[in-house]
């Protein structure tokens, strides 16, 4: 149980750091969010089963404000047991199969595909509400400004991504009912032209800079501080992204935003059925740290002062023996302390872990995103009656439409140009992105080292135990070889004075922390957390899902483009 919950409480404390895609039954967006299957008509029972798993996409066309223009939500009926026919409560406009000829049928508000043993691929339209609602406010010289009038013009600009969770479940947490939102997590990526944009910061995020271009990703996490309860003055969870910059001539390409809802989906809380030892756990550890540094001080004091009376050394012998009784005392608490320690960096590695497997899910949505561009790339210039030597890839893109260019007059080459811009724009996201997840996994290989490390430091520990209640009986034989004994001791002075800050540093920046974030309520966390995970499993699908059908869903937002009349 400890060390789930330490790896809950990791997750918790090092949100910003995940992208992960899961999930469970739909619910509802509005006041409350319930888990509930689309009814089925009983005049026209379904006799088809169910896919075996549901991927769902819905992508947000939205202005430059964040108003939703158009929503269109792509699904995946995954058909593994390879069945004629597939029943999906999808409450979608306009659906059609995007991949294969099989047809549907209607069976009440139930769609009953005639798979033939295939997946399908379908697409559809929603005017639904959406779980998380997006705004986008700009800012120019610390006054609000729309970003039609902003364009063209220059200044210090805020761009703040504002996320309300809509979506929620009433859980029973502590014996009351509370809303506890579906823990989304949302990540915004814009690519910045460096001549229009200097000294780009964010408020929760990252920026990589990459030529003449700067990508900034940003994450926040809307109505996870009121899931967790977490103190804000001592913990803030990030629920919107705020990009500020010197601007020069203003203009802001498309932005892209990924939010997915299984963060906690994944956490095992069936093993969290109580906190009494792990509350125990972290005041044992806490305590100990506080003896051991308080040990630390007195000794490194003492070695001092001996070093500086080496006259009075046979005397400071006795006094020295009943310290080394007070220091294996505190050696059998750093034992303990350690092997907490010890699965703490276990927990956290396991953590980082899933981080670094939700990374192939973010990835493919980007890629599944790019791909989507490119193909409407290439039906826009089909229709324009502008002919391709091939289809376009990511790899190619940007040869064929220089090539495109190339061959038309400049005064057809406009709506070229902008295309290429576009995807030129998302590609820069694309290997930020890249960028992002090859360094999730990085920071997953340091935790594993560092849980070495901890293994290592906890049989030092156990061997300094023993070491201690050996050096206690041998004291009294050093009584003889005092003079011998001071160049020793002012080694050992330099290396208790290491040791004491080491320690207080790890208590001040460890221990501490993880106490203060939780107000001491250790309790009503883990309630709290379970009750957050157990609605994050229960968020599969958008649109709808069949019963007895593991769901998948991410919404993927974009915003148009600001640009400056010419």
């Amino acid at each position: 149980m400890k060390k789930s919950a330490l790896k809950a409480v990791s997750l918790c404390l090092c949100g910003t750091l995940v992208i992960g895609c899961g999930g469970v039954h739909a619910l509802a967006s509005g006041n409350e969010a319930s888990v509930r299957p689309v009814p089925v008509s009983a005049a026209a029972p379904v006799q088809a089963p169910p896919p075996s798993a549901k991927e769902e996409t819905v992508y947000v066309l939205a202005s430059a404000d964040g108003t939703v223009e158009k929503v269109i939500v792509s699904d995946w009926l995954k058909n593994a047991g390879g069945s004629a026919s597939l029943a999906d409560d999808a409450r979608l406009d306009g659906v059609e199969n995007v991949k294969g000829s099989e047809s549907f049928t209607l069976s009440g508000d139930t769609r009953v595909w005639d798979a033939q043993g295939n997946d399908i691929y379908t697409r559809g339209t929603t005017e639904q509400d959406l779980p998380v609602s997006m705004t986008v406010r700009y800012t120019l010289d610390g006054k609000a400004i729309s970003p039609e009038e902003l364009a063209g013009k220059s200044g210090r600009v805020a761009i703040r991504f504002d996320y309300d969770n809509h979506a929620y479940q009433l859980m029973d947490v502590g014996g009351k009912q509370e809303k506890i939102y579906v823990p989304f997590a949302v990540l915004t990526g814009v690519v910045l032209e460096q001549d229009v944009f200097r000294n780009v910061e964010v408020s929760s995020g990252r920026i990589y800079h990459d030529g003449d271009r700067t990508a900034v990703i940003g994450m926040a996490f809307p109505g996870l501080q009121e899931d967790l309860n977490v103190d804000p003055e001592r913990l803030e969870i990030p629920d919107y992204v705020e990009i500020t910059a010197d601007v020069t001539g203003f203009a802001l390409g498309t932005t892209f935003t990924v939010a997915v809802s299984d963060l906690f989906g994944q956490l095992d809380t069936e093993k969290l059925n109580g906190t009494d030892d792990l509350n125990e756990s972290l005041d044992q550890l806490t305590d100990a740290m506080d003896q051991l540094m308080d040990g630390a001080d007195q000794l490194h004091e003492g070695l001092n002062t001996l070093l500086e009376k080496s006259g009075e050394l046979v005397s400071g012998i006795d006094k020295l023996s009943e310290g080394a009784a007070a220091l294996t005392a505190g050696a059998d608490a750093l034992e303990t302390g350690v092997s907490q320690l010890r699965e703490g960096s276990e927990a956290l590695s396991l953590g980082l872990e899933t981080l670094n497997e939700n990374s192939e899910a973010l990835n493919a949505g980007a890629e599944q995103v790019f791909q989507g561009l490119l193909a409407s790339a290439g039906e826009q210039l089909k229709k324009a009656g502008v002919p391709l030597p091939a289809e376009l890839t990511a790899e190619n893109y940007g040869q064929i439409l220089d090539g495109v260019l190339a061959s038309l007059p400049e005064a057809a080459s406009g709506p070229v140009v902008q295309l290429k811009a576009s995807l030129d724009s998302y590609n820069q996201f694309y290997q930020g992105l890249q960028s992002y997840t090859a360094g999730v996994a990085q920071a997953s290989a340091g935790a594993g080292s560092l849980t070495d490390g901890a293994s290592r430091l906890c049989d030092g520990a156990s061997q300094l135990r023993s070491g201690t209640a050996e050096l206690h009986g041998g004291i009294m034989t050093l009584k003889n070889s005092a003079p011998a004994l001071v160049d020793g001791v002012e080694q050992l002075r330099d290396g208790s004075r290491e040791l004491a800050d080491g320690l207080d540093e790890l208590n001040r920046e460890g221990i501490e922390k993880l106490v203060n974030a939780v107000d001491g309520d250790l309790e009503g966390f883990v309630e709290r957390l379970r009750a957050t995970a157990d609605v994050s499993r229960g968020y599969q699908s958008f649109s709808g899902i069949a019963p007895e059908t593991e769901g998948q869903v991410k919404f993927l937002y974009r915003t148009a483009s600001v640009e400056a009349e010419k």
